[in-house]
């Protein structure tokens, strides 16, 4: 069976750019962690607020990991029938 090729080029950027804003989101968080490891002085390194933050972070990501996963179903089922 072939593949509907506009919906796999469609599906692999999708998957591509979900997978850098991942890498982004994941930098961001260590970058903040390793500066509040430094200086606690900042307004995100309270204690109220940063656990929040990671939260918030985390839960973007885990819809960003849902969408790479429902993506790839739709890339290994989008085959044409003729």
């Amino acid at each position: 069976m072939p593949f509907d090729w506009n919906l796999v080029s469609i599906s692999l950027t999708v998957v591509f750019i979900a997978t850098f804003v991942l890498f982004y989101i994941f930098d961001n968080l260590a970058k903040i962690w390793s500066l509040c490891e430094k200086n606690k002085s900042f307004k995100v390194c309270t204690l109220g607020s940063l656990p929040v933050i990671v939260l918030m972070l985390l839960l973007i990501a885990g819809g960003l990991i849902m969408v790479i996963n429902i993506t790839a179903y739709i890339m290994i089922s989008g085959s044409t029938r003729v």
